[in-house]
């Protein structure tokens, strides 16, 4: 709660400035669709994924060099097969949520794919609805590895979608893929 009043106290102080030297109190709008620059302008997806993802994943969605994956300009290519947007669905911090309400959780993913994801989404690909959110989280991923699913995941969207082999990597830059094995 500390921290908010801070950041708020912060805010007003930098608008306060602004309005004394004859400049526009008004934050400018961000260019692209992620996340907005202040709390205050941040939508309800946009805050879940700062307080539920942005901790692991990168408040932009770049965890590099973590061995996490970058979800910035990546994310999206995942929708282009069924078994890419179930998975997204499945992951455990997803499904297992403490955001109850899958309207909501589905907002927060259309945020991660289509905000952070730029344009990896493929042209005509659809909004996660509440509806399908809500079946699928019941099946979350338990027993099998994450990393060996993403593997053989990616192996199939570069192939059948035309992603670029560097989402082979969890992040530009990462020195060697992790291996295809059969997941399990």
């Amino acid at each position: 709660m500390q921290g908010r009043l801070a950041l708020q106290l912060a805010l007003a102080a930098s608008l306060a400035v602004a309005a004394a030297s004859g400049l526009s109190a008004a934050a400018p709008e961000p260019p692209d669709p992620g996340l907005r620059p202040y709390p205050g302008q941040m939508n309800v997806a946009q805050s879940d994924y700062v307080e539920h993802c942005g901790g692991c994943h990168g408040i932009g969605g770049d965890a590099a060099p973590a061995d996490l994956p970058t979800l910035k300009g990546r994310v999206g290519w995942f929708m282009c097969l069924p078994e890419g947007r179930s998975y997204l669905m499945r992951l455990p911090n997803v499904a297992r949520s403490r955001i109850t309400d899958n309207d909501q959780l589905a907002d927060l993913l259309n945020f991660m794919v289509f905000g952070l994801g730029g344009g990896s989404a493929p042209a005509g690909a659809k909004p996660f609805t509440g509806a399908e959110v809500a079946a699928v989280r019941v099946s979350p991923f338990t027993s099998v590895s994450l990393v060996q699913t993403r593997t053989v995941l990616v192996e199939q969207v570069i192939r059948k979608c035309g992603a670029p082999a560097s989402l082979r990597l969890m992040y530009p830059g990462q020195k060697a893929a992790p291996k295809a094995t059969k997941a399990g």
